[in-house]
Protein backbone atom coordinates (compact mmCIF):
# COMPACT_ATOMS: atom_id res chain seq x y z
CA UNK A 1 0.00 0.00 0.00
CA UNK A 2 2.97 2.29 1.05
CA UNK A 3 4.60 1.42 -2.54
CA UNK A 4 1.33 2.31 -4.50
CA UNK A 5 0.99 5.72 -2.85
CA UNK A 6 4.46 6.50 -3.00
CA UNK A 7 4.06 5.53 -6.93
CA UNK A 8 1.08 7.75 -7.11
CA UNK A 9 2.73 10.99 -5.68
CA UNK A 10 5.76 10.57 -7.84
CA UNK A 11 3.59 10.32 -10.82
CA UNK A 12 1.69 13.34 -9.41
CA UNK A 13 5.23 15.69 -9.56
CA UNK A 14 5.84 14.38 -12.56
CA UNK A 15 3.06 15.64 -14.19
CA UNK A 16 3.44 19.04 -12.37
CA UNK A 17 6.96 19.26 -13.91
CA UNK A 18 5.71 18.69 -17.40
CA UNK A 19 3.14 21.26 -17.10
CA UNK A 20 5.09 23.81 -15.37
CA UNK A 21 7.74 23.50 -18.29
CA UNK A 22 5.20 23.15 -20.98
CA UNK A 23 3.56 26.59 -20.04
CA UNK A 24 3.90 29.53 -22.67
CA UNK A 25 3.29 32.59 -22.54
CA UNK A 26 1.91 34.10 -25.28
CA UNK A 27 2.60 37.79 -26.27
CA UNK A 28 0.09 39.73 -28.11
CA UNK A 29 0.95 40.48 -31.92
CA UNK A 30 2.28 43.96 -31.90
CA UNK A 31 -0.02 46.92 -33.14
CA UNK A 32 -0.52 47.48 -36.52
CA UNK A 33 1.74 50.43 -38.32
CA UNK A 34 0.92 49.89 -41.91
CA UNK A 35 3.73 48.94 -45.04
CA UNK A 36 7.09 49.98 -43.61
CA UNK A 37 8.27 50.10 -46.97
CA UNK A 38 8.86 52.67 -49.32
CA UNK A 39 8.28 53.48 -52.72
CA UNK A 40 10.86 54.61 -55.18
CA UNK A 41 9.75 54.00 -57.95
CA UNK A 42 5.83 55.53 -59.61
CA UNK A 43 4.48 53.43 -61.83
CA UNK A 44 4.42 55.55 -64.78
CA UNK A 45 8.52 55.20 -64.60
CA UNK A 46 7.66 51.23 -64.31
CA UNK A 47 5.80 50.77 -67.55
CA UNK A 48 8.20 52.98 -68.94
CA UNK A 49 10.93 50.19 -68.59
CA UNK A 50 8.76 48.12 -71.08
CA UNK A 51 9.19 47.67 -74.75
CA UNK A 52 6.42 46.60 -76.54
CA UNK A 53 6.38 42.62 -77.31
CA UNK A 54 9.59 42.18 -74.81
CA UNK A 55 10.06 40.92 -71.26
CA UNK A 56 11.77 42.62 -68.85
CA UNK A 57 13.41 41.55 -65.45
CA UNK A 58 13.21 44.05 -62.73
CA UNK A 59 17.12 43.63 -61.12
CA UNK A 60 16.98 46.79 -59.17
CA UNK A 61 15.64 46.83 -55.04
CA UNK A 62 12.56 48.90 -56.80
CA UNK A 63 9.27 49.57 -54.58
CA UNK A 64 5.98 50.88 -56.14
CA UNK A 65 3.00 51.76 -53.70
CA UNK A 66 -0.69 52.33 -54.91
CA UNK A 67 -4.34 51.41 -54.49
CA UNK A 68 -5.79 48.43 -55.59
CA UNK A 69 -8.92 50.25 -57.94
CA UNK A 70 -10.17 46.63 -59.12
CA UNK A 71 -9.93 42.83 -57.85
CA UNK A 72 -11.83 39.23 -58.92
CA UNK A 73 -14.66 40.00 -56.41
CA UNK A 74 -17.19 39.92 -59.67
CA UNK A 75 -14.97 37.41 -61.47
CA UNK A 76 -14.26 39.67 -64.35
CA UNK A 77 -10.89 40.45 -63.64
CA UNK A 78 -9.41 37.18 -63.55
CA UNK A 79 -6.53 36.17 -61.47
CA UNK A 80 -5.02 39.78 -61.26
CA UNK A 81 -5.79 42.95 -59.50
CA UNK A 82 -5.40 46.55 -60.91
CA UNK A 83 -3.30 48.80 -59.07
CA UNK A 84 -2.61 52.52 -59.65
CA UNK A 85 -0.93 55.72 -58.09
CA UNK A 86 -1.16 58.95 -59.22
CA UNK A 87 1.02 58.63 -62.19
CA UNK A 88 -0.95 55.45 -63.50
CA UNK A 89 -2.11 52.27 -63.29
CA UNK A 90 -0.76 48.39 -63.71
CA UNK A 91 -2.52 44.74 -63.81
CA UNK A 92 -0.96 42.34 -61.74
CA UNK A 93 -1.32 38.70 -62.66
CA UNK A 94 -1.20 36.77 -59.35
CA UNK A 95 -2.16 32.53 -59.48
CA UNK A 96 -4.87 32.76 -57.29
CA UNK A 97 -8.59 33.33 -56.69
CA UNK A 98 -10.44 35.34 -54.11
CA UNK A 99 -8.09 37.72 -54.56
CA UNK A 100 -10.12 39.99 -53.08
CA UNK A 101 -10.40 38.56 -49.27
CA UNK A 102 -6.53 39.70 -48.98
CA UNK A 103 -6.60 42.83 -51.51
CA UNK A 104 -10.12 44.21 -51.96
CA UNK A 105 -10.57 47.11 -53.83
CA UNK A 106 -9.48 50.37 -52.14
CA UNK A 107 -6.46 48.58 -49.89
CA UNK A 108 -3.29 50.17 -50.38
CA UNK A 109 -0.15 47.85 -51.20
CA UNK A 110 3.36 48.25 -51.89
CA UNK A 111 5.04 45.82 -54.00
CA UNK A 112 8.72 45.02 -54.32
CA UNK A 113 9.71 44.60 -57.90
CA UNK A 114 12.95 42.62 -57.94
CA UNK A 115 12.96 39.73 -59.87
CA UNK A 116 9.15 40.50 -61.09
CA UNK A 117 9.18 40.80 -64.63
CA UNK A 118 6.74 42.70 -67.07
CA UNK A 119 5.40 41.88 -70.58
CA UNK A 120 2.39 42.71 -72.35
CA UNK A 121 -0.48 41.15 -73.75
CA UNK A 122 -1.63 41.79 -77.15
CA UNK A 123 -0.06 45.32 -76.17
CA UNK A 124 -1.13 45.44 -72.75
CA UNK A 125 1.09 45.96 -70.37
CA UNK A 126 1.38 43.43 -67.04
CA UNK A 127 3.49 42.56 -64.19
CA UNK A 128 4.73 39.04 -63.73
CA UNK A 129 7.07 36.32 -61.97
CA UNK A 130 8.54 34.78 -64.96
CA UNK A 131 8.26 34.23 -68.62
CA UNK A 132 6.68 30.93 -70.04
CA UNK A 133 8.70 30.08 -73.15
CA UNK A 134 7.49 26.45 -73.53
CA UNK A 135 6.27 27.44 -76.90
CA UNK A 136 9.16 30.02 -78.18
CA UNK A 137 6.84 31.35 -80.65
CA UNK A 138 4.10 32.82 -78.16
CA UNK A 139 5.99 33.45 -74.59
CA UNK A 140 3.37 34.05 -71.96
CA UNK A 141 3.87 36.28 -69.05
CA UNK A 142 3.41 33.98 -65.88
CA UNK A 143 1.47 34.97 -62.32
CA UNK A 144 2.99 35.05 -59.43
CA UNK A 145 3.18 32.20 -57.43
CA UNK A 146 0.44 32.07 -54.21
CA UNK A 147 3.07 30.68 -51.75
CA UNK A 148 5.55 34.26 -53.05
CA UNK A 149 2.50 37.03 -52.67
CA UNK A 150 3.92 37.81 -49.18
CA UNK A 151 7.06 37.92 -50.35
CA UNK A 152 6.46 40.61 -53.06
CA UNK A 153 2.62 42.02 -51.87
CA UNK A 154 2.89 43.86 -48.42
CA UNK A 155 -0.31 44.51 -47.38
CA UNK A 156 -1.34 47.87 -45.79
CA UNK A 157 -4.80 50.14 -44.89
CA UNK A 158 -7.86 49.00 -45.93
CA UNK A 159 -10.90 51.18 -47.25
CA UNK A 160 -8.65 54.25 -48.69
CA UNK A 161 -10.33 56.46 -51.11
CA UNK A 162 -10.97 55.15 -54.88
CA UNK A 163 -11.51 58.08 -57.34
CA UNK A 164 -11.82 57.35 -61.10
CA UNK A 165 -10.41 59.99 -63.29
CA UNK A 166 -12.59 61.50 -65.69
CA UNK A 167 -11.67 61.41 -69.21
CA UNK A 168 -13.49 61.99 -72.32
CA UNK A 169 -13.99 58.65 -74.54
CA UNK A 170 -12.02 60.55 -77.52
CA UNK A 171 -8.89 60.81 -74.56
CA UNK A 172 -8.37 57.38 -74.33
CA UNK A 173 -5.02 56.49 -74.72
CA UNK A 174 -2.12 53.85 -73.50
CA UNK A 175 -0.90 56.27 -70.51
CA UNK A 176 -4.64 55.50 -69.61
CA UNK A 177 -3.95 51.30 -69.37
CA UNK A 178 -5.13 49.94 -65.93
CA UNK A 179 -6.54 53.15 -64.40
CA UNK A 180 -10.49 53.86 -62.97
CA UNK A 181 -11.74 55.82 -65.42
CA UNK A 182 -15.39 57.66 -65.53
CA UNK A 183 -16.74 58.53 -68.53
CA UNK A 184 -19.97 60.77 -68.77
CA UNK A 185 -22.21 61.23 -71.38
CA UNK A 186 -21.59 58.18 -73.31
CA UNK A 187 -24.39 54.68 -74.38
CA UNK A 188 -24.25 51.29 -75.70
CA UNK A 189 -24.78 50.73 -79.21
CA UNK A 190 -28.75 49.86 -80.22
CA UNK A 191 -27.62 46.46 -81.61
CA UNK A 192 -26.48 45.67 -78.23
CA UNK A 193 -28.83 47.69 -76.01
CA UNK A 194 -31.11 44.79 -74.05
CA UNK A 195 -29.19 41.77 -74.24
CA UNK A 196 -26.40 40.44 -71.77
CA UNK A 197 -22.90 41.70 -70.83
CA UNK A 198 -21.86 38.02 -71.96
CA UNK A 199 -22.67 34.23 -72.67
CA UNK A 200 -23.16 33.52 -68.84
CA UNK A 201 -24.89 29.79 -69.98
CA UNK A 202 -22.10 29.17 -72.03
CA UNK A 203 -19.49 30.89 -70.56
CA UNK A 204 -18.51 32.90 -73.59
CA UNK A 205 -16.92 36.43 -73.15
CA UNK A 206 -18.63 39.30 -75.44
CA UNK A 207 -17.45 43.04 -76.12
CA UNK A 208 -20.30 45.44 -76.44
CA UNK A 209 -19.65 49.20 -78.28
CA UNK A 210 -19.78 51.90 -76.29
CA UNK A 211 -20.59 55.36 -77.87
CA UNK A 212 -19.96 58.57 -76.78
CA UNK A 213 -22.10 61.75 -78.02
CA UNK A 214 -19.41 63.97 -78.45
CA UNK A 215 -17.26 61.40 -80.62
CA UNK A 216 -15.12 58.21 -79.68
CA UNK A 217 -16.24 54.96 -78.58
CA UNK A 218 -14.71 51.68 -77.15
CA UNK A 219 -15.58 47.59 -76.29
CA UNK A 220 -16.80 47.22 -73.24
CA UNK A 221 -14.97 43.17 -72.37
CA UNK A 222 -17.16 41.30 -70.00
CA UNK A 223 -16.17 38.06 -69.07
CA UNK A 224 -18.86 35.11 -69.37
CA UNK A 225 -17.59 33.90 -65.84
CA UNK A 226 -17.98 37.25 -64.55
CA UNK A 227 -21.15 37.52 -61.89
CA UNK A 228 -23.12 39.44 -63.89
CA UNK A 229 -22.44 38.14 -67.57
CA UNK A 230 -26.37 37.99 -67.58
CA UNK A 231 -27.14 40.93 -66.64
CA UNK A 232 -28.95 43.08 -69.29
CA UNK A 233 -27.30 46.41 -70.96
CA UNK A 234 -29.11 49.47 -70.03
CA UNK A 235 -30.99 51.40 -72.99
CA UNK A 236 -30.16 54.81 -71.54
CA UNK A 237 -27.69 57.28 -71.40
CA UNK A 238 -25.11 58.78 -68.44
CA UNK A 239 -22.03 57.17 -67.12
CA UNK A 240 -19.08 54.48 -67.13
CA UNK A 241 -16.63 53.96 -64.63
CA UNK A 242 -14.53 51.20 -65.50
CA UNK A 243 -10.50 50.16 -66.30
CA UNK A 244 -9.20 50.58 -69.60
CA UNK A 245 -7.47 48.12 -71.62
CA UNK A 246 -6.51 47.34 -74.72
CA UNK A 247 -6.23 43.90 -76.94
CA UNK A 248 -3.74 45.50 -79.92
CA UNK A 249 -5.74 47.99 -81.83
CA UNK A 250 -8.78 47.51 -79.50
CA UNK A 251 -9.66 50.12 -76.90
CA UNK A 252 -11.76 48.14 -74.55
CA UNK A 253 -13.06 48.74 -71.33
CA UNK A 254 -13.95 46.61 -68.05
CA UNK A 255 -16.34 46.83 -65.60
CA UNK A 256 -15.67 45.91 -62.20
CA UNK A 257 -19.52 45.45 -61.30
CA UNK A 258 -22.68 46.66 -63.05
CA UNK A 259 -23.20 49.32 -60.42
CA UNK A 260 -20.45 51.28 -62.42
CA UNK A 261 -23.23 51.93 -65.17
CA UNK A 262 -25.42 54.48 -64.75
CA UNK A 263 -27.63 54.91 -67.64
CA UNK A 264 -31.04 55.85 -67.25
CA UNK A 265 -31.11 59.58 -69.33
CA UNK A 266 -32.38 60.49 -72.69
CA UNK A 267 -29.89 59.09 -75.31
CA UNK A 268 -27.86 61.05 -77.49
CA UNK A 269 -28.39 59.12 -80.41
CA UNK A 270 -32.84 60.22 -80.66
CA UNK A 271 -33.95 63.78 -80.04
CA UNK A 272 -36.38 63.21 -77.19
CA UNK A 273 -39.16 61.29 -76.42
CA UNK A 274 -41.74 59.66 -79.28
CA UNK A 275 -44.43 57.97 -78.26
CA UNK A 276 -44.75 54.18 -79.01
CA UNK A 277 -48.33 53.58 -78.08
CA UNK A 278 -51.02 55.83 -76.95
CA UNK A 279 -55.32 55.06 -76.46
CA UNK A 280 -58.00 57.60 -74.74
CA UNK A 281 -60.66 55.71 -75.79
CA UNK A 282 -62.51 58.35 -77.67
CA UNK A 283 -63.04 56.02 -80.92
CA UNK A 284 -64.45 53.48 -78.94
CA UNK A 285 -68.22 52.69 -79.35
CA UNK A 286 -70.67 53.66 -76.25
CA UNK A 287 -72.53 51.02 -74.21
CA UNK A 288 -71.12 47.90 -75.13
CA UNK A 289 -67.79 46.28 -74.76
CA UNK A 290 -64.77 47.82 -76.22
CA UNK A 291 -63.87 46.20 -79.40
CA UNK A 292 -60.69 48.21 -80.33
CA UNK A 293 -58.17 47.33 -83.47
CA UNK A 294 -55.51 45.13 -81.68
CA UNK A 295 -56.30 45.07 -78.37
CA UNK A 296 -57.39 41.96 -76.40
CA UNK A 297 -60.88 42.11 -74.24
CA UNK A 298 -60.46 38.74 -72.51
CA UNK A 299 -62.91 37.52 -69.47
CA UNK A 300 -60.66 34.74 -68.59
CA UNK A 301 -63.65 33.86 -65.79
CA UNK A 302 -67.00 35.31 -64.74
CA UNK A 303 -67.45 36.43 -68.27
CA UNK A 304 -66.98 39.99 -67.53
CA UNK A 305 -65.29 42.52 -69.97
CA UNK A 306 -64.25 45.64 -70.15
CA UNK A 307 -67.00 48.36 -71.53
CA UNK A 308 -66.69 51.47 -72.93
CA UNK A 309 -68.37 54.35 -70.80
CA UNK A 310 -68.76 58.34 -71.02
CA UNK A 311 -69.09 61.37 -68.86
CA UNK A 312 -68.73 64.82 -68.92
CA UNK A 313 -67.76 64.39 -72.33
CA UNK A 314 -64.90 62.21 -71.85
CA UNK A 315 -64.85 58.41 -73.11
CA UNK A 316 -63.01 55.56 -70.87
CA UNK A 317 -62.79 51.85 -70.31
CA UNK A 318 -64.45 50.53 -67.21
CA UNK A 319 -65.29 47.15 -65.27
CA UNK A 320 -67.20 46.22 -62.47
CA UNK A 321 -68.48 43.11 -61.20
CA UNK A 322 -71.24 44.62 -59.17
CA UNK A 323 -74.46 42.66 -59.41
CA UNK A 324 -72.98 40.20 -61.58
CA UNK A 325 -73.24 36.76 -59.46
CA UNK A 326 -70.14 35.53 -60.36
CA UNK A 327 -67.92 34.18 -57.30
CA UNK A 328 -64.76 34.47 -59.59
CA UNK A 329 -63.70 37.47 -62.66
CA UNK A 330 -60.48 37.42 -63.82
CA UNK A 331 -60.66 40.22 -66.85
CA UNK A 332 -57.76 41.31 -69.42
CA UNK A 333 -57.77 44.36 -70.93
CA UNK A 334 -54.25 43.68 -73.36
CA UNK A 335 -52.53 46.47 -75.41
CA UNK A 336 -51.20 45.53 -78.78
CA UNK A 337 -47.49 44.49 -78.44
CA UNK A 338 -44.82 46.64 -78.95
CA UNK A 339 -41.32 46.86 -79.58
CA UNK A 340 -39.05 47.97 -77.59
CA UNK A 341 -35.78 46.83 -79.56
CA UNK A 342 -35.14 50.63 -80.80
CA UNK A 343 -36.31 52.42 -77.98
CA UNK A 344 -34.54 53.41 -74.34
CA UNK A 345 -36.10 54.68 -71.18
CA UNK A 346 -39.61 53.21 -72.10
CA UNK A 347 -42.05 54.74 -69.88
CA UNK A 348 -46.18 54.04 -68.99
CA UNK A 349 -48.55 56.32 -68.21
CA UNK A 350 -52.00 56.29 -67.84
CA UNK A 351 -55.25 57.36 -65.34
CA UNK A 352 -57.66 55.61 -63.13
CA UNK A 353 -60.60 56.38 -60.47
CA UNK A 354 -62.16 53.53 -58.52
CA UNK A 355 -65.90 53.68 -56.89
CA UNK A 356 -67.53 51.26 -54.06
CA UNK A 357 -63.81 50.25 -53.11
CA UNK A 358 -64.28 46.77 -51.53
CA UNK A 359 -61.34 44.82 -52.53
CA UNK A 360 -61.29 44.21 -56.32
CA UNK A 361 -58.14 45.13 -57.47
CA UNK A 362 -56.76 46.35 -60.87
CA UNK A 363 -53.52 45.57 -61.53
CA UNK A 364 -50.85 46.30 -64.53
CA UNK A 365 -48.43 43.32 -66.06
CA UNK A 366 -45.88 43.40 -68.77
CA UNK A 367 -45.19 39.99 -70.91
CA UNK A 368 -42.21 38.56 -73.22
CA UNK A 369 -43.76 35.57 -74.33
CA UNK A 370 -47.69 35.88 -74.28
CA UNK A 371 -49.31 34.49 -77.37
CA UNK A 372 -51.97 37.10 -77.95
CA UNK A 373 -54.70 34.60 -77.12
CA UNK A 374 -57.82 33.87 -74.93
CA UNK A 375 -55.69 32.30 -71.72
CA UNK A 376 -53.27 35.20 -70.83
CA UNK A 377 -52.88 33.42 -67.26
CA UNK A 378 -50.89 30.48 -68.80
CA UNK A 379 -47.58 32.95 -69.62
CA UNK A 380 -45.62 34.86 -67.77
CA UNK A 381 -46.52 38.33 -66.28
CA UNK A 382 -44.22 40.80 -64.33
CA UNK A 383 -46.08 42.91 -62.16
CA UNK A 384 -45.03 46.42 -62.80
CA UNK A 385 -45.20 49.10 -60.34
CA UNK A 386 -47.95 51.82 -60.92
CA UNK A 387 -49.85 53.79 -58.91
CA UNK A 388 -53.82 52.74 -59.33
CA UNK A 389 -56.90 54.88 -57.73
CA UNK A 390 -58.23 52.87 -53.97
CA UNK A 391 -60.18 53.93 -50.96
CA UNK A 392 -63.30 55.60 -52.59
CA UNK A 393 -65.95 53.22 -50.78
CA UNK A 394 -68.95 55.52 -51.42
CA UNK A 395 -68.63 57.27 -54.88
CA UNK A 396 -67.20 57.34 -57.92
CA UNK A 397 -63.83 59.10 -57.48
CA UNK A 398 -63.63 62.93 -58.21
CA UNK A 399 -60.54 63.34 -60.15
CA UNK A 400 -58.05 61.41 -62.37
CA UNK A 401 -55.55 59.74 -60.44
CA UNK A 402 -52.06 59.55 -62.45
CA UNK A 403 -49.82 56.09 -62.49
CA UNK A 404 -46.86 57.58 -62.06
CA UNK A 405 -44.16 57.05 -64.51
CA UNK A 406 -43.62 53.39 -64.90
CA UNK A 407 -40.53 52.32 -66.09
CA UNK A 408 -40.13 49.80 -68.60
CA UNK A 409 -36.86 49.70 -69.27
CA UNK A 410 -36.06 46.41 -68.05
CA UNK A 411 -38.32 44.65 -71.37
CA UNK A 412 -37.06 44.39 -74.88
CA UNK A 413 -38.00 43.16 -77.69
CA UNK A 414 -41.69 42.43 -78.44
CA UNK A 415 -43.62 43.46 -75.03
CA UNK A 416 -47.36 42.93 -73.81
CA UNK A 417 -49.12 45.34 -71.51
CA UNK A 418 -51.78 44.44 -69.94
CA UNK A 419 -54.72 45.76 -67.24
CA UNK A 420 -55.84 42.71 -64.96
CA UNK A 421 -59.00 43.01 -63.47
CA UNK A 422 -59.72 40.74 -59.85
CA UNK A 423 -62.93 40.20 -58.32
CA UNK A 424 -65.98 38.48 -57.07
CA UNK A 425 -69.68 38.50 -56.42
CA UNK A 426 -70.58 35.54 -54.97
CA UNK A 427 -74.63 35.19 -54.05
CA UNK A 428 -73.37 34.87 -49.96
CA UNK A 429 -72.03 38.07 -48.45
CA UNK A 430 -68.97 36.97 -47.93
CA UNK A 431 -65.91 37.76 -49.80
CA UNK A 432 -67.69 40.10 -52.19
CA UNK A 433 -65.17 42.73 -53.75
CA UNK A 434 -66.82 44.14 -56.85
CA UNK A 435 -64.78 47.81 -57.09
CA UNK A 436 -65.75 49.66 -60.32
CA UNK A 437 -62.52 50.74 -62.07
CA UNK A 438 -62.06 53.17 -64.79
CA UNK A 439 -59.23 53.36 -67.03
CA UNK A 440 -57.94 56.34 -69.01
CA UNK A 441 -55.31 58.19 -71.37
CA UNK A 442 -52.63 55.05 -71.36
CA UNK A 443 -49.22 56.09 -73.21
CA UNK A 444 -46.01 54.51 -73.61
CA UNK A 445 -43.05 57.21 -74.46
CA UNK A 446 -39.54 56.23 -75.34
CA UNK A 447 -36.35 57.97 -76.54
Amino acid sequence: MKKRNRNYLCMLLILSVIGFCCYRKFDMPPPYTGINLTANLTIKELRAMHFAGGFECILDDYVIEGIVVADDRHDNFYKSIVLQDSTGGITIRMDGTGLYNNYPVGRKIAVKLKTLWLGDYAKMIQLGAAVDRSDSAFPELRPIPTPLFDKFILRGTLNNPVIPKPVRMDELQDSLQSCLLLIDNVEFSTADTGRTYADAVNKLSDNATVKSCTGGSAYLRTSGFAGFAGAKIPRGNGSLVAVYSVFRTEKQLMLRDTSDVRMDGLRCTAAGFKVLAAENFEQAALGQELSINGWRNIAESGGIRFAAKKTGGNTFAEISAFATGKAGVVSWLIMPSINLSNSANEVLRFETKDAFDNGGTLQVFASTNYDGGSTPSKFKWTLLKAVVAKGSVSAVRGDWLSSGKVSLSGLNGNVWLAFRYDAADPPSAFDKRTTTFQLDNIRVDGN
